[in-house]
C-alpha cells in the first residue's frame, strides 16, 4: 500500500514534530506492507505525475481556498488528520462560527474519514455535527519517546523549585498568562525555564522585564536533558486539540500544570493539575499547588504520567496499522 501525507507549505510545528512523528512512523513495523512519502501541498500534483499512491493523507489546516484542490483529488481515497482545529481554538479565533463550521462540514464531508487526534476533540465535532460518525477515527498523536522514558525520577526538587515551559511562542501557547502567574509569586518561590522561538518573543521578554526567576532558553535541541532539569511541566495553552509537550512530560516522569482545555484535558488525568484556561490567578495558585505538594505527591503523579505514556507510541502505530487496513 502506498500512502502520501501531505503538509502544509510552511511546514508543521516549532522544531519539525509532525514531519519527525512522520518519519517515524515510515520506519515502524508497518514499512513492512506500507510505503509512505511525505511532500507539502504544493508539491502533490508534480509527485502524482510520478507515484500513484493507495490514499491521500492531508495534515494543513482546512480552508476555504483549500476546498477545491480536495475537490481535485476527489476520485482518489482522502483521509484529513485534524492538527489545527478544537473547541478552543473556535471559541479564541472563529469570529463566524457559523462560516467556521460550514467550511468544516464541506471539508470533513469529501474525505473517506477523518482522524481526531484526541478525546476532547472528537467530543466538540460530534457536539458541534462537523462530521457523520461512521467516517470518524480517535487516533491519539503520538512521538517515538525512549529518550524521554530515559529521564531519571526526581528525588529531590530543584531550588529554586523549577518549572520548565516549551513550545511554539505565540498567543496560543499562553505563555504570557505563565510570565504573569510567576510575577504574582513571592520572588524566589519558582524559577521558570521558557523555550522555544516565535512571533511574540520579544513581546514575552518584555513582559517579563527583569525578573530574576523568568530564563528565555531560546531554541531547545535536547528536550529530554530540558526536563531532567525541571520539578514540573507547565502548559498554559488556551488550546491545543492535543499536545505533544504534555505527551513528552509524561513519559518524563514529570507532574504536569495544564489548562483545562481540549486535548490538555484528559491528558493530566492522575499525572498533574488542571486549571481554568487563560487565567492568570488560576496558574498561579496551581504553581502554588504544585510547590506545596509533597515530594511523594509529585513523584506519583510523574510515575502515573509515564505509565501512561509509556504504551503511547505502540498505541499509535497500531491504530495506524487498523486505519489502513480498513482503507485497503
Amino acid at each position: 500500500m502506498k500512502v502520501l501525507h501531505i503538509l502544509g507549505n510552511q511546514g508543521m510545528g516549532w522544531t519539525g514534530g509532525i514531519s519527525a512523528t512522520l518519519n517515524s512512523l515510515a520506519q515502524s513495523r508497518l514499512a513492512e506492507w506500507v510505503e509512505f512519502q511525505c511532500v507539502t501541498a504544493d508539491r502533490v500534483t508534480a509527485l502524482l505525475s510520478t507515484w500513484q499512491p493507495d490514499l491521500l493523507v492531508w495534515h494543513r489546516a482546512s480552508s476555504w481556498k483549500g476546498i477545491p484542490e480536495l475537490l481535485r483529488w476527489k476520485s482518489r481515497p482522502q483521509i484529513l488528520i485534524e492538527h489545527h482545529y478544537s473547541a478552543g481554538f473556535e471559541q479564541h479565533q472563529v469570529p463566524s462560527r457559523w462560516r467556521f463550521r460550514s467550511m468544516l462540514r464541506l471539508t470533513y464531508g469529501l474525505m473517506d474519514r477523518v482522524i481526531t487526534i484526541s478525546e476532547g476533540q472528537r467530543r466538540w465535532m460530534e457536539t458541534q455535527q462537523l462530521v457523520r460518525p461512521e467516517k470518524l477515527r480517535l487516533i491519539r498523536s503520538s512521538r517515538t519517546l525512549d529518550a524521554f522514558l530515559q529521564v531519571p525520577e526526581k528525588v529531590q526538587p530543584q531550588t529554586p523549585f523549577t518549572l520548565v515551559a516549551y513550545g511554539r511562542l505565540t498567543e496560543q501557547k499562553g505563555f504570557d498568562r505563565l510570565i504573569q502567574a510567576v510575577q504574582q509569586l513571592p520572588t524566589g518561590t519558582v524559577q521558570l525555564l521558557l523555550g522555544g522561538q516565535g512571533p511574540q518573543e520579544a513581546i514575552l521578554k518584555q513582559l517579563a522585564g527583569h525578573h530574576p526567576h523568568i530564563h528565555f532558553l531560546g531554541r531547545v535541541d535536547d528536550v529530554p536533558a530540558l526536563l531532567n532539569r525541571c520539578d514540573a511541566v507547565v502548559i498554559p495553552s488556551r488550546w491545543e486539540p492535543w499536545g505533544n509537550v504534555c505527551l513528552e512530560a509524561r513519559a518524563a516522569g514529570r507532574p504536569v500544570l495544564v489548562t483545562d482545555i481540549d486535548g490538555l484535558s484528559e491528558q493530566a488525568e492522575g499525572c498533574g493539575l488542571r486549571v481554568e484556561p487563560d487565567s492568570v490567578t488560576a496558574l498561579a495558585e496551581g504553581i502554588q499547588t504544585l510547590v506545596n505538594a509533597s515530594l511523594e505527591q509529585r513523584q506519583t503523579w510523574g510515575q502515573q504520567g509515564r505509565l501512561t505514556a509509556s504504551h503511547a507510541w505502540e498505541d499509535y502505530v497500531d491504530a495506524w496499522d487498523k486505519l489502513l487496513r480498513e482503507l485497503q
